[in-house]
């Protein structure tokens, strides 16, 4: 009786070298794999915290809601818990443009807005305050507990200035956009709004979770959200979705589609390094399954064999490969997410290891059907070689090193062809990961809608504030403070290479359609506008964007699309406009050219904008700097801002590090995920080129016995490798980056209209050296090793 097990054991035991390199391919497949999924996750749960964090965990927000409303709200059927955050005041801007603000904030905004009580706890007296700890060292106390401190802060309610000591009960954490932004808060108790400002006659910012709601789409909340808010008499312009948060908690199909793409396209590339591995290993026992079937072994028990073999080793490798996969998750976690996640794996683990159990199987079927149904005769002389009808082949008169190369490469060629397609489907993801993290730069998302290095832009203005008509801004256009003499100040100032105006904005209001709000701004824009002109083409839903026919002044672009939605607005509709120029008003109409999103609600060419209105229309200027002078220049607008409450500033140096904060875990984790796709291509040469060596050894030892010299031994091997390189080559740079070039223009359509494609040179580069190097490296140490048999052994090898 013929003992499959003890048959299957002894051929890993005698055919060591191919077991080894099977199992290190499936422990390297497997890892990467592993590693993939379970830094996924922990990148998942990051994500999830940092989403949270910056954006809170409530499913909406009404604003402007009065007691009333806000006790209708809590009570409604769909509300599952609410929050409220009613301001209270604002202490005097420090130089440094450091803000602090005073609110009351009950305990569900608390958490809803992701507040960190890092001590003691939230105020209940009326003489109690909780305050972030960065604006304790501004104000210049300690972080601790018991103590008082004085505030001083414009009260919102009365306008007045209140002078109040306070008792520190709890110590806030400022987050890192808090930080950057350097906007801090102080925590005001019940009891002391109560007491400070008429209850009744107080706005809320109510922060809520609807019921059912983490299973409801983004769509279907924020429509439910809207009809909740109308039922209430809320207008919508005060009606937010928490977009991050539910996209989170429930992302939309299509994000669901992307991510099973993303992870079915890595799966598939790790089992053709699986698959190929066991097709290249399998097929030279073919004749020792022959010899077996001669002494009486059936088809079924030939199969056993070969899928007991495969199985003893992947018991060894996956579970290693799963471990190591795990540990190179926690190090990247720590060190690179910079966050002790705390997900459980064993799901995750188990998955994978299944996976690459049926990847090793499937690999395998292809194999055992070989083996099984060919006849003795047949499989004693089978050598893996792909057979042909073809009753005599081609041959040649005399033999050189290519004509060895392509001999080799053809007489299996699906073993080239699998070994091919794996290598390239690695290239094409390493590119096309690299286009698009390529395409996130810091620099280009905060100049997303200004190329300049500094902006002034009129502000504190008001639009039908009636009881701050002063601040109107109609009124504060009077005042001309970007005019051309200070425009010209500014262009004497040492560093500064130009000066140019960005917006034009006027006030206005619409006669003939009933909106939420009374008046609307109108900017101008004209062909200088490159960022703002390509977005609005981007985001274009109907019509067409036509600059010259803006230029006749008959026709405008609404810029804000959801009002087309909300208010049935057309293109072809006539709007009959009030624009205000200083104390006049010049009645207009204007038909709709097209619909977009964009700056601004209206927009009309600058030149029809300078012929309709005589006051200066200007709303912000750009400055270019040299960067050696940008300090000191951005010191003195500093100044002249702060001179001027009705003037501010937005800097480049700020504003990139707000946008490195946005997508620091992104790169993190895509340059990750970048270089372990590289590292499946890799292990896929080195798979190749050793197991060619393996399967040939005897073949090319009676080709050194005929007198080929190992120089031409290592040039042979060499092209070889410089075929699967160069074609690997080729097929990445071209279809990755036509397909990276797609997914970037999929990306700026999806809302990161910063995205830029970018061609990933460096990237580039890095896989042509690292590719090239190791074919050469691995070329010289296979031939190395080769040599150390002797000839003799080497004709006799028969695995």
């Amino acid at each position: 009786m013929i003992n499959i097990t003890k048959i299957a054991k002894n051929n890993i035991k005698y055919n060591k070298s191919k077991s080894i390199l099977i199992i290190l391919t499936i422990f390297l497949a497997t890892t990467l794999l592993s590693s993939v999924a379970m830094v996924g996750l922990d990148w998942t749960e990051v994500n999830k915290r940092n989403v949270i964090q910056y954006y809170g965990s409530y499913h909406g927000l009404y604003g402007r809601v009065d007691e009333t409303k806000y006790e209708k709200i809590k009570s409604h059927a769909d509300i599952d818990s609410t929050g409220i955050i009613n301001g209270i005041g604002a202490m005097k801007e420090y130089e440094d443009e450091t803000k602090i603000a005073l609110a009351y904030v009950d305990e569900n905004a608390f958490k809803f807005n992701s507040f960190k009580l890092v001590d003691g706890k939230l105020p209940v007296n009326k003489n109690e305050i909780a305050i972030d700890d960065m604006a304790l060292k501004k104000l210049g106390y300690e972080e601790k507990l018991n103590q008082t401190i004085e505030i001083e802060y414009e009260d919102y309610a009365s306008g007045e200035i209140v002078i109040k000591d306070f008792i520190v009960t709890g110590i806030t954490q400022s987050s890192e956009s808090a930080q950057v932004k350097k906007s801090y808060s102080i925590i005001v108790s019940n009891d002391y709004m109560n007491s400070t400002r008429d209850m009744s006659k107080e706005n809320f910012n109510v922060f809520f979770t609807l019921k059912n709601g983490d299973n409801m789409y983004a769509d279907d909340m924020e429509m439910m959200i809207g009809e909740i808010g109308e039922n209430f008499g809320i207008k919508k312009v005060y009606t937010a979705v928490n977009e991050n948060y539910i996209n989170l908690s429930k992302p939309d199909p299509s994000v669901i589609t992307s991510i099973v793409v993303i992870c079915l396209v890595i799966i598939l590339s790790s089992i053709l390094v699986i698959y190929n591995i066991f097709y290249l290993s399998i097929i030279t026992k073919v004749q020792e399954f022959g010899k077996l079937r001669a002494i009486g072994t059936t088809k079924k028990q030939i199969k056993k064999i070969i899928l007991k073999e495969g199985m003893y080793l992947s018991v060894i490798a996956i579970p290693l490969g799963l471990v190591a996969g795990y540990i190179i998750s926690e190090v990247i976690a720590k060190y690179l997410l910079l966050s002790d996640v705390s997900v459980s794996k064993w799901l995750t683990a188990l998955a994978i290891g299944l996976i690459s159990i049926i990847t090793v199987y499937v690999s395998l079927i292809k194999p055992m059907k070989v083996a099984s149904k060919v006849s003795i005769v047949e499989a004693v002389k089978y050598n893996g070689e792909s057979t042909t009808k073809k009753k005599t082949r081609k041959g040649y008169d005399y033999i050189n090193v290519s004509r060895l190369t392509k001999a080799n490469l053809s007489s299996n060629k699906k073993r080239t062809y699998v070994t091919l397609l794996s290598l390239t489907l690695s290239g094409i993801l390493y590119i096309v990961v690299s286009c698009a993290l390529s395409s996130m730069d810091a620099e280009k998302m905060a100049k997303l809608h200004s190329s300049h290095d500094i902006v002034i832009r009129l502000d504190n203005y008001t639009f039908g504030d009636k009881t701050s008509p002063n601040t109107e801004l109609n009124i504060l256009q009077k005042k001309n403070l970007l005019s051309d003499e200070f425009i010209n100040e500014l262009k004497k100032i040492n560093g500064v290479k130009d000066v140019e105006v960005t917006s034009n904005m006027i006030k206005s209001e619409i006669l003939n359609l009933e909106l939420e709000e009374d008046f609307y701004d109108i900017i101008g824009i004209d062909e200088s506008a490159e960022n703002d002109l390509e977005d609005m083409e981007l985001y274009l839903q109907d019509g067409e964007i036509d600059l010259e026919k803006l230029k006749s002044g008959e026709e405008m672009i609404l810029n804000f699309s959801m009002y087309a939605d909300m208010y049935d607005i057309k293109v072809g509709d006539i709007l009959s406009f009030e624009l205000y120029d200083g104390e006049d008003i010049i009645k207009k109409d204007f038909k709709i050219q097209a619909i977009t999103d964009g700056p601004g609600v209206f927009v009309i060419h600058n030149n029809i904008m300078d012929k309709l209105v005589k006051t200066n229309t200007r709303h912000s200027i750009g400055l270019t700097i040299e960067k050696n002078a940008y300090n000191e220049v951005k010191a003195y607008v500093e100044s002249l801002v702060k001179a001027n409450e009705n003037l501010n500033g937005s800097y480049i140096d700020v504003e990139i590090a707000s946008s490195e904060l946005a997508i620091k875990i992104t790169k993190i984790m895509g340059y990750s995920l970048v270089v372990l796709i590289g590292v499946i291509g890799f292990i896929n040469l080195i798979n190749s080129m050793i197991t060619s060596i393996i399967t040939r050894k005897k073949e090319l030892g009676m080709l050194q016995a005929i007198g080929l010299p190992n120089k031409q031994l290592v040039q042979m091997l060499n092209k070889e490798a410089m075929f699967y390189t160069s074609f690997m080559l080729i097929g990445s740079l071209t279809i990755g980056n036509i397909i990276g070039y797609s997914a970037v223009q999929a990306m700026r359509k999806s809302g990161m209209s910063y995205a830029v494609y970018v061609l990933p040179i460096n990237q580039m580069i890095i896989m042509i050296v690292c590719i090239v190097l190791a074919q050469f490296i691995l070329t010289y140490l296979i031939s190395k090793n080769f040599n150390k048999e002797s000839l003799i052994d080497r004709v006799r090898y028969s695995e």
